[in-house]
């Protein structure tokens, strides 16, 4: 190692941008429990912001790793930050939604399917439409609760790497010989 050059931890920025992702999920998550369960569709609308939100973060976490790096990194550096704020965020995820349904809100599940199921009714949907968004709103009530939580955790790492590798590649720079 040279006098007055800096060792780049390969760690740091990925724990870093993993706990503020982390934590910001937490919030998004209890104010979408909180304020938007009872309609379906503001619901569904919030998850979906707070998704794009997360994949931001994400590729936040590519652009810093990159500077980190002098402007300059390869596919596999980058990737390695944005995998392990991936693996923080959804164990942040996984932890929160288990408290959330097991002691915060243990009814949670049974009053978002009842106001899902009013909400529909509201709308004058068919028995037949009712019961078919009743089968998603029920599939995604089974992969909030515990053992739902411990299933999924695996296949979002896998979703969200992939929009990683996608950052990743995007942004890699070789530097110049």
């Amino acid at each position: 190692m040279l006098l007055g050059m800096q060792t780049v931890s390969k760690y740091k920025n990925g724990v870093r941008f993993g706990l503020i992702t982390g934590l910001a999920y937490i919030v998004l998550l209890y104010i979408r429990y909180a304020y938007f369960a009872s309609n379906p569709r503001s619901f569904n609308f919030f998850a979906l912001a707070t998704y794009i939100f997360i994949l931001l973060m994400y590729l936040i976490t590519a652009f810093g790793r990159r500077k980190e790096l002098g402007g300059f990194g390869t596919m596999k550096e980058i990737f390695q930050s944005i995998f392990i704020a991936i693996l923080i965020t959804e164990f942040f995820y996984v932890v929160f939604n288990f408290i959330y349904i097991k002691y915060a809100d243990p009814s949670f599940v049974e009053n978002l399917l009842s106001t899902t199921r009013s909400f529909y009714i509201k709308l004058n949907y068919t028995t037949e439409q009712i019961d078919m968004e009743m089968k998603a709103v029920k599939s995604l009530s089974d992969a909030i609760k515990p053992e739902g939580l411990l299933k999924g955790f695996g296949t979002i790492v896998i979703i969200d790497s992939i929009f990683g590798f996608l950052f990743a590649g995007i942004l890699s720079r070789k530097k110049p010989v």
